[in-house]
């Protein structure tokens, strides 16, 4: 039977489910929705118990529970988001190259298989970057040094396996099921195909949000802001033929930037107006009645949706319509139509790749640099993760610091929390979230009641509240009055002195090397100065192209010395010409003051 409904993406329906659980406090509508929806959901289930036909009573039961989870989409479509959440453009890897091909080119040239076990009984493939358009990359073999291949299961589901091969989705890796004697062939090289229909255009259009009903063409295409929200906004293409448009569904990009011009988190996408959902709903009603009266068959079912598909087509067949949504507020709405050929033939291209050696080495008298593991990935792959700002200031902190509340459902011991999230900076590679805050002196966390004044509770007592790590969880229900206000005095750590040192490859420092795409350090010469806290990171290595660009990198092994210290490579996407070392400096506490209003806990589930 057919999915007359939208097809929910499992994260889709966690996402639907959530919002049955925990009603967004800005939406206080949301919650009568979500009981309108399942009361809607139990009386067809009821009704559905008189049907006699058992096969065509679970037809219809399965449409009334996807027509329940296409309803708790809508919810969530419906709420605001609970927070502001960012990400990098879709297609800003293609700033860094010439061409969409020659980003594809890249791309090819930097895959590497690897694998860190002896025997070589699991393999996994490494890709140098997200690549940005819709394709497919099917690894189909594993070849052996004898000259045959071992097939691989299918791999494009959670874990599968064959009579050889396990494939696990988790670790996107193929393990032999049985392992590999010393006299079995060895696996030597991974096998596969790389498949893409190569958009022959980017053509970009961008919308305010007071530009609803408003069109924009341009080569050919036609867009129309149909719908605009805080949060969201629908899109219509069309062809300037009058056909309908030749593009799938991942050939229409749609991003949105807020007031800081920062691309924002997208969180979901509807395929098809409204009106589709609506109309197919009305439909599970009529089925139900007719299937009460015993005038209706499970071929109709397929046949009614299709009258209904039908009419709208021909009321809509012309256009592409697509809703989108993201975690803050869309100040500019911006569509990427990929334009292809209506009958292009793809670009394949296939994969040999010799598997890396990354096994952890076992110690030697002596390393020999000329027998290093060689990886070969040696076109630029730039490091797009390293962030411009080292760290703030005390001023700073004030605007930066984003602060959240009730973010999860409610534990048994603590009702509600203050949560402090520290924006992306440089020093985030020498302090992870468990060293950036530390905790808070006895007196320095105080809870205010309504008329302004502190709440007698002990301070060291973690019944009421504690810190950890970077927020604040408190249990205003063991308070003797209601707190409604947070005044607090959190410390936290800033490495504002952050120096980075750079070297060119002729004027490298002693027990440092280039070569290829690898930087070389003998850590028995090359000693960075620290401040002597050996237990904590003080320096980070880094390397950087000819024009100045951070490259990204691949892996780092070491290579033990029976005595003394050894030999570390580290591998880049690229050739570098600059070695840079990091170096952390001392840290520097700054008190961060919390004064903020109390909101309501989250129900608990």
């Amino acid at each position: 039977m057919k999915k007359p409904l939208i097809a929910l993406s499992g994260i889709a329906i966690a996402a639907a489910l959530f919002f049955l659980i925990i009603p967004n406090d800005e939406s206080p509508d949301i919650q009568a929705l979500t009981d309108a929806m399942l009361e809607k959901k139990d009386a067809r289930l009821s009704r559905l118990e008189s049907v006699e036909d058992e096969a065509l009573r679970k037809s219809l039961r399965n449409l009334v529970y996807d027509a329940m989870f296409t309803d708790g989409m809508e919810l969530d479509f419906q709420a605001p988001p609970r927070n502001t959440a960012y990400t990098t453009a879709k297609l800003a890897r293609l700033d860094d190259y010439s061409s969409i091909d020659e980003l594809t080119e890249v791309f090819l040239a930097n895959q590497i298989a690897a694998t860190t076990y002896r025997d070589r009984s699991c393999v996994w493939p490494r890709e140098p970057f997200d690549y940005p358009f819709q394709h497919q990359l099917a690894w189909t073999a594993i070849r052996l040094d004898n000259g045959e291949t071992t097939e691989l299961p299918n791999h494009f589901s959670g874990s599968s396996y064959n009579a050889e091969i396990e494939y696990s989705g988790a670790r996107s890796t193929f393990c032999y099921r049985d392992p590999l004697g010393p006299d079995e062939p060895a696996p030597v090289a991974l096998v596969g195909e790389f498949s893409v229909q190569l958009p022959q255009k980017l053509i970009q259009f961008d919308f305010s949000r007071p530009d609803v009903d408003q069109s924009q063409s341009k080569d050919g295409y036609t867009v129309t802001l149909v719908e605009a929200n805080d949060f969201s906004y629908a899109i219509e293409v069309s062809s300037s033929s009058g056909e309908p448009p030749s593009l799938g569904s991942k050939d229409i990009i749609g991003e949105a930037l807020d007031d800081t011009g920062k691309y924002l988190a997208h969180t979901g996408t509807r395929t098809g107006r409204a009106e589709l959902y609506e109309a197919s709903d009305l439909i599970i009603d009529g089925l139900i009645d007719r299937a009460l009266e015993g005038t209706l068959t499970e071929t109709q079912i397929d046949q009614r949706f299709d009258e209904m598909q039908g009419e709208l087509n021909e009321k809509y067949a012309n256009k592409l319509h697509k809703h989108f949504f993201f975690s803050g507020s869309v100040k500019t709405a911006r569509i990427t139509v990929l334009d292809k050929e209506a009958k292009q033939t793809p670009f394949k291209q296939r994969l040999d790749l010799p598997i890396r050696n990354l096994a952890r080495r076992q110690p030697t008298p002596s390393v020999d640099l000329d027998t290093l593991e060689r990886i070969p990935t040696l076109r630029p792959v730039y490091d797009h993760s390293i962030q411009s700002k080292v760290d703030l200031n005390a001023d700073e902190m004030k605007t930066a610091i984003d602060i959240r509340q009730n973010e999860i459902s409610a534990d048994l011991k603590y009702s509600a929390q203050v949560k402090l999230y520290y924006p992306p900076v440089q020093s985030d590679r020498f302090l992870d979230i468990f060293d950036r805050y530390q905790k808070p002196g006895a007196d320095d966390i105080v809870f205010l009641n309504a008329q302004g004044a502190p709440i007698d509770v002990p301070s060291d007592d973690p019944d009421y509240y504690r810190f950890m790590v970077s927020r604040i969880e408190y249990n205003p229900d063991r308070f003797p009055e209601k707190p409604v206000r947070l005044s607090a005095t959190v410390p936290v750590v800033t490495t504002p002195n952050l120096t980075p040192k750079g070297h060119g490859r002729n004027n490298l420092p002693d027990g440092v090397r280039i070569m290829d795409n690898m930087v070389v350090i003998d850590r028995a010469v090359f000693k960075p100065a620290s401040n002597n806290e050996r237990s904590e990171k003080t320096y980070l290595f880094f390397a950087k192209s000819a024009d100045q660009r951070y490259l990204s990198k691949v892996t780092g092994l070491h290579f033990p010395r029976t005595e003394g210290p050894g030999v570390d490579v580290i591998y880049y996407n690229g050739s570098p010409e600059i070695f840079e070392v990091w170096y952390r400096g001392d840290k520097k506490i700054v008190e961060y003051q919390v004064e903020l209003d109390l909101e309501e806990p989250a129900p608990r589930e």
